[in-house]
């Protein structure tokens, strides 16, 4: 049997309470949102890892302040809190710093995958000479020489 976590506003007070929380962690999540976006549009990764080890945590907190805003939409619109503009705003500021921040990774998951498509190509290329063998005959079989890999890890 689950319990209901989500605090239920019964009075005006208690209604600005949960849109400030909102507030909250709003404002938490959308500066390491920013900087891992940064980071990213830089081509500096190892810095959007460590710029977004935060954002799992900030984003859950987010996450459980709007289940409390859906949950108190009624008393919300009832009581009209007086921060309930400024959390509208925020989220429509959040809403575009996303946008950017989805479009920097699918551009970095692009580019990322193009070098790893182009790496395995070059390590799985062989390097025999292509054409016929000996009396005009194709050889049996062409034997790759083994290729050093190397991969640097500086970001």
């Amino acid at each position: 049997m689950s319990q209901d976590l989500t605090p239920r506003a019964t009075n005006p007070r208690e209604a600005q309470a949960i849109v400030a929380e909102a507030i909250a962690a709003l404002s938490e999540l959308q500066p390491i949102i920013e900087d891992e976006t940064e980071h990213l549009r830089e081509g500096r990764v190892s810095g959007a890892f460590h710029a977004a080890e935060g954002k799992s945590r900030a984003a859950l907190r987010y996450q459980r302040a709007l289940e409390g805003i859906k949950a108190n939409a009624v008393a919300i619109g009832r009581f009209q809190p007086a921060n309930l503009p400024s959390l509208q705003s925020l989220h429509e500021e959040f809403a575009e710093v996303l946008s950017l921040n989805m479009a920097v990774l699918g551009t970095a998951k692009t580019v990322s995958e193009s070098i790893i498509r182009e790496l395995a190509q070059d390590v799985g290329r062989t390097h025999a000479p292509q054409g016929y063998g000996q009396h005009g005959q194709a050889p049996a079989v062409y034997r790759a020489a083994a290729t050093p890999l190397a991969v640097s890890k500086a970001c």
